[in-house]
């Protein structure tokens, strides 16, 4: 195919051209090829699906405000916006047919910024910072594959390449778009190494991210990445959710497939490390085998989850060692990501290691730890002797200067996140009132709970009081239940969340002191019994603070029983 070229400005492509409209404001057709804004994409469902289109979405607390505000300039079209975070300038075109591509990017810029480009769902190909008046040209591959989106059945088409820039005073200048036959990195998992979407303003802090969709800034122009990772994954619903199919479809000699899993599988019975998980791993490293392809084992990425003695809880421990066994048996190319994201959060601690994850968050990155651990990956894919060229080869030119000087690329590097995310305002026509709760309980401007609940009037069990404390600081019940207590079978709704509670420290000391191993999950739970259970859960995500005595407790003595609600509003106190 020929490549499709497109300039930027008042004498080009300017600001208005938007993706998906008419044609001149006719009735001619719809355009194949433009910029996407507030104005096309609120419009438009389909350019608010982000697994189809760049992955930028509008924060849904700006309402009906527009925040993408392009402006054309003698060189191109820039984003004026003029509020907190990057808003980015969003590109999309049409390609004829699936496959690999090569993009070249032309930016200048207009003052001293920090720039990031992303392509495809938001996978970031430039980290770099501009001069003022200088200009920079880069080349980087984009991937175009059908893919099912989140909650969707069915497969659709992606045939387009999305361009996003972010960065003040940036003006993207012009693109050019053509066929290549580059080979493939595929990557199969679940929500850790997905392509996540994020909310313009943009904030890195505060945007999720899998460090599937940072892989393609280290790896360069030699391979393209095809991310087929889902949030909620398996090794089972890989498969039987359709989305291995279409990996498995287009994989060929000399691409290769990273498979990362565990986070879901570790809740479902059937799917333990060494029985279904093992098994599910070794018939995707045949196939993968029987195209000519190779696979690659990668451990989970480690959660930052801790006990409330203060000690590390790893809880991937079991399905980081099956990786390891089944590389070894299967002589399988291994990356030992679960050994150094745990390290790496044990050696900063808790409080620390949170900037790199999405806030309130102990499982899932944002921008700066999606980007740390795929640099971490790629390293190992150099060591293994995978990548073509063994390091980065990014096929980046510089352009001249206005001042005369050249501004060389720096690849690779650190990308340090703040302190304490940034807070951003939006210009929005929403107005902050007080949230009703299910049950209507709002107390002194503060949502009576942080979760929905049912039966308010209820008096809460022991069971219940796991469950609600689980859900409040963020933790999952699990549906693989040890038989510690002789009166919890395996099969009550509750026993994962007596599990949870056991495999993180938060069961009190006074509740497991019984002679006959019994926790009595029907019985109603005293204050003092709620309130300590949700202290060790606090301190399973804070290593200090005695947040605890400071709460409201509805008048309640220590050793009275509390109702549903009651519970409800005190967890609604606790901010994790």
């Amino acid at each position: 195919m020929e490549p499709l070229k497109f300039e930027f400005g008042k004498k080009a492509i300017g600001s208005g051209t938007l993706y998906g409209c008419p044609k001149d404001g006719g009735s001619a057709g719809a355009l194949d090829f433009g910029f996407v804004t507030d104005e096309n994409a609120d419009g438009n469902e389909f350019l608010r699906i982000p697994e189809l289109n760049s992955g930028f979405l509008k924060n849904d607390n700006a309402g009906t405000a527009r925040i993408i505000q392009l402006a054309d300039t003698p060189l191109g079209v820039k984003s004026v916006y003029t509020g907190d975070g990057s808003v980015p300038v969003l590109f999309k075109a049409d390609v004829p047919e699936e496959g690999n591509y090569l993009v070249k990017v032309v930016i200048s810029a207009e003052e001293d910024t920090d720039g990031l480009l992303f392509i495809g769902r938001r996978r970031l190909v430039m980290k770099r910072h501009f001069k003022k008046g200088s200009a920079f040209a880069g080349v980087y591959p984009a991937n175009a594959a059908p893919f099912i989106p989140r909650g969707k059945a069915e497969v659709f088409e992606s045939r387009a390449i999305d361009v996003a820039l972010v960065g003040r005073g940036l003006v993207l200048k012009s693109i050019e778009i053509k066929k290549s036959g580059i080979p493939c990195i595929y990557i199969a998992g679940d929500s850790t190494l997905t392509d996540q979407s994020a909310v313009y303003p943009y904030d890195p802090a505060w945007s999720y991210s899998g460090w599937g969709q940072m892989l393609q800034y280290f790896v360069g122009t030699e391979m393209a990445v095809s991310n087929h990772a889902h949030s909620g994954l398996t090794t089972e619903s890989m498969r039987s959710e359709g989305h291995y199919a279409i990996l498995f479809d287009r994989i060929k000699k000399g691409d290769i497939c990273l498979f990362q899993f565990a986070h879901n599988d570790q809740k479902l019975d059937h799917l333990k490390a060494f029985e279904g998980y093992t098994a599910n791993l070794k018939r995707y490293i045949d196939e993968i085998r029987s195209k000519g392809a190779t696979p690659v084992i990668v451990s989970p990425l480690a959660r930052n989850t801790w006990k409330g003695d203060g000690t590390y809880n790893d809880l991937l421990e079991e399905y980081a060692a099956a990786c390891r066994a089944i590389s070894e048996k299967e002589n399988v190319p291994y990356i030992d990501l679960h050994a150094f994201s745990m390290d790496f959060v044990v050696k900063n601690g808790r409080e620390t290691a949170r900037r790199w994850y999405f806030p309130s968050d102990y499982t899932h990155t944002n921008d700066y730890g999606a980007y740390l651990y795929a640099g971490f990956v790629y390293s190992k894919l150099c060591e293994l002797g995978l990548l073509p060229g063994g390091a980065q080869t990014v096929d980046n030119t510089v352009m001249q200067g206005a001042a005369g000087e050249c501004t060389a690329l720096t690849a690779g590097g650190e990308w340090t996140p703040p302190t304490e995310p940034p807070v951003l305002r939006l210009p929005s026509e929403n107005k902050d009132t007080d949230a009703e709760t299910t049950d209507g309980a709002v107390k002194d401007g503060r949502s009576a709970m942080p979760i929905s609940i049912d039966r308010p009037d209820d008096i809460l069990t022991r069971a219940e009081a796991f469950e609600m404390v689980i859900a409040t600081v963020k933790f999952f019940p699990t549906n693989v239940y040890n038989d510690m207590f002789v009166d919890v079978v395996g099969h009550e709704v509750y026993a994962g969340s007596i599990q949870c509670a056991w495999q993180n420290g938060i069961i009190p000391a006074s509740m497991l002191n019984d002679a006959e191993r019994r926790i009595y999950p029907d019985k109603p739970a005293t204050l003092a019994e709620f309130t300590e259970i949700l202290r060790l859960g606090y301190l399973s995500r804070r290593p200090a603070g005695k947040v605890i005595e400071s709460l409201d407790t509805c008048g309640l003595a220590a050793d009275e029983v509390l109702t549903r609600k009651q519970a409800a509003y005190i967890c609604g106190q606790v901010t994790v």
